[in-house]
C-alpha cells in the first residue's frame, strides 16, 4: 500500500495555498508508475521521496511527468518528513542540487538551489501580449521585469501563445511592489501548469 499525505504549502488555513502530494516509498519505481501515482493523487505536483544509506532523494512529477524542480513540492515534502522523524532539518537531495527545509517554532524555511541569469531577447511569439518590459533575462524560466504591479495583475495570458515558449520551463512575469517586495505571476503550460498558485523555485 502506498500512503499519500496532501500539504496546502504557503498558507496555515485549509483548501489555500498551494496543494501538494507527497509519497515516500521504499525505493525508485519506474517513471511509469511513478506517473500513475501521480495521477491517482490528482494534485499540481506530487513529491516522491526515497531514504537510502541515511540521506533523504526527492523527485517531482507533475499530471504531465517529471519536472526538474520544485519549490512548494520540497516544502512540502520536508513538513512531513520533519514531522514523521522530530528533527529540526532535512536536507533533500535531487539530480539538480539539494534543498534544505528547516522548522522553528512552527514556521518553515527553504534553501534551494539557484539560478544564474542570463541575458535574452523576448521571444517574437509572445512580445504582441504583453507591454514591453523593463527587463528580460532567463534562468531555467523566462523572466519578464514589468514596469509597474498593476501590469502583473493585470496581464491576461494565451495560453496558446505561452505554450510556444519551449525553450524555457515557465514564464515568470515580475514587478516591483515596494522597496522590499515584489509580485509575481508564473506560467508553466509546458509542463501541465496553465498558473501556479504559489511558487518557490523561481
Amino acid at each position: 500500500m502506498i500512503k499519500a499525505q496532501i500539504y496546502d504549502v504557503f498558507c496555515n488555513e485549509t483548501a489555500k495555498g498551494n496543494p501538494c502530494s507527497v509519497v515516500e516509498l521504499d525505493e525508485w519505481a519506474s517513471d511509469e508508475l511513478l506517473l500513475q501515482i501521480t495521477h491517482k493523487q490528482n494534485q499540481p505536483v506530487t513529491s516522491f521521496i526515497v531514504q537510502s544509506s541515511g540521506s533523504f532523494y526527492i523527485r517531482w512529477f507533475t499530471l504531465d511527468g517529471e519536472i526538474n524542480l520544485c519549490g512548494h513540492g520540497s516544502l512540502g515534502a520536508g513538513a512531513a518528513l520533519i514531522s514523521k522523524y522530530q528533527v529540526r532539518e532535512i536536507t533533500l537531495n535531487s539530480q539538480y542540487g539539494q534543498v534544505v527545509v528547516s522548522e522553528k517554532n512552527g514556521s518553515y524555511k527553504i534553501i534551494m538551489p539557484m539560478w544564474l541569469p542570463k541575458n535574452c531577447s523576448l521571444p517574437l511569439d509572445i512580445s504582441g501580449l504583453i507591454s514591453p518590459p523593463i527587463e528580460t533575462f532567463s534562468t531555467r524560466d523566462l523572466v519578464l521585469v514589468l514596469d509597474s504591479e498593476d501590469e502583473v495583475i493585470n496581464f491576461k495570458p494565451d495560453f496558446s501563445q505561452l505554450e510556444k515558449i519551449t525553450d524555457f520551463h515557465a514564464l515568470i512575469i515580475t514587478a516591483k511592489k515596494s522597496e522590499d517586495s515584489y509580485v509575481l505571476r508564473y506560467f508553466a503550460p509546458k509542463i501541465g501548469i496553465l498558473e501556479d498558485l504559489a511558487t518557490g523555485s523561481a
